[in-house]
């Protein structure tokens, strides 16, 4: 049998394996192209392909394709997960200089470059000098800065150092393409930083699940050749347990072809597919989870809970439905949905993928390996009940012991609002069984 065409553990480096996107790469380039060389903040959770898109972008073919000659046009990637507490500007600029002279055409240029790497330090004024000469040649500069927040978020880059990469950024031609995990605003180590008008030069672009278009392209075309073919129902169960998402999907479809590999009947196929997705798809779940806002756990816990008891025409759900269960789940749900964790089709919402939600209720509930016991988190936590009224008492009381005592405290603050309160309770019920 072929090769497995399915990839989930680096980023795609090449283009003919690369799909979708294109709303963003014509948004990248667009900008690129017009007179003021802009610069643009793609924005995803982790794993959602924002460094394979990076790498696409950067690409000599892709670029002449886009109308930028690559003679004319150097782009320069960096990967900044590699910036730590000690990385300081001056250390940053010599990695970044070291790149441009590798990928710099011109022999005047590159020697100034390397003679720039050697000073120290590297002042704004010698990078300015440095953009002059490269303008003087009509050379465009991009800075593919990947994982960008690692440096909005070290405290060793202060307001200088984004006052002088912005300076150079709108008086040379220089334009900046950041990834990050949020919105760079959201991402700053201090209130300095987040004034600053460095990130303003920015259009922040989504970067998210696929369409489902897209995810079938990928399906479709990356078995091509390889004599196998899932099935519709394969195909329905592939989107189930990953969603649209490239990571997850990538992952999913290669179990599954795997499980073609070894010859497994059609049950078997999909009992190999869930167990092996499920143990690769939870600590990325996890990492998700624990990088939400109690808001954002809330709405995710409702959708988890609803999705279980099967209360919706399929899993989809709208606002009012949800509000039912937490008043502000609409101030949620946007940012859960340019996250990647919400997909909403027709003003209706759900889980990116069921395996979410399977997590997700394992998560909150309590476990017999549980180690604090419910009398003893009463007796370290004795103030919490007091939080509740005497009705939410009622309610909720017999039920927390029920919970992960990590999760209590969350609960109680989400019942605490009598809006929700009876609509929770009989939530909570129906998931623990206690209806």
């Amino acid at each position: 049998m072929a090769v497995n065409p399915f990839t989930y553990g680096n980023p795609i480096s090449d283009p003919a394996r690369f799909f979708g996107r294109e709303r963003e790469i014509e948004q990248v380039f667009s900008r690129l192209r017009n007179a003021e060389f802009e610069s643009s903040s793609l924005v995803g959770e982790r794993r959602v392909g924002k460094t394979s898109l990076l790498n696409y972008l950067s690409h000599p073919d892709v670029r002449r394709r886009f109308g930028l000659d690559p003679e004319k046009y150097i782009f320069v990637y960096v990967d900044l997960q590699m910036v730590d507490k000690d990385t300081t500007p001056a250390r940053l600029w010599q990695r970044i200089l070291r790149q441009m002279a590798r990928f710099c055409q011109d022999a005047g240029v590159k020697q100034t470059i390397e003679e720039l790497r050697q000073q120290e330090p590297i002042d704004n004024f010698a990078l300015a000098d440095l953009f002059d000469s490269i303008d003087g040649k009509g050379q465009y500069v991009v800075f593919l800065l990947d994982e960008f927040e690692n440096v909005t978020e070290n405290s060793n880059f202060g307001p200088d150092f984004f006052y002088g990469l912005r300076s150079l950024a709108i008086h040379h031609n220089l334009s900046l393409i950041t990834s990050s995990r949020r919105e760079l605003i959201e991402l700053c180590h201090s209130d300095a930083i987040r004034s600053s008008p460095f990130f303003n030069i920015f259009a922040n672009i989504n970067v998210g699940v696929f369409a489902e278009s897209e995810a079938r392209q990928l399906i479709a075309q990356s078995l091509e050749g390889t004599g196998v073919s899932f099935s519709e129902s394969e195909v329905g169960a592939v989107f189930g347990l990953a969603g649209r998402h490239p990571y997850f999907l990538q992952a999913a479809c290669h179990f599954l072809f795997e499980a073609y590999a070894k010859n497994l009947a059609p049950e078997e196929r999909i009992r190999f597919l869930n167990k092996e997705f499920y143990e690769e798809a939870a600590p990325h779940l996890e990492d998700y989870w624990h990088n939400s806002s109690d808001q954002e756990k809330i709405v995710l816990t409702v959708l988890a809970l609803l999705e279980r008891l099967g209360r919706a025409n399929g899993r989809t759900f709208r606002v009012g439905q949800l509000q039912e269960y937490y008043a502000r789940s609409d101030q949620t749900l946007s940012n859960l949905e340019k996250r990647g964790l919400v997909a909403s089709v027709a003003e209706e919402y759900a889980l990116f993928c069921s395996t979410l939600g399977d997590w997700v209720v394992g998560e909150i509930t309590h476990a017999p390996t549980d180690a604090q016991s419910y009398e003893d988190w009463l007796q370290s936590n004795q103030g919490a009940l007091e939080r509740l009224s005497a009705r939410a008492k009622s309610e909720i009381g017999a039920l927390l012991p029920r919970i992960a005592g990590k999760y209590r405290d969350l609960v109680i603050d989400w019942v605490s609002d009598p809006k929700n309160l009876i609509a929770v309770a009989g939530l909570l019920r129906g998931v623990l069984g206690m209806g």
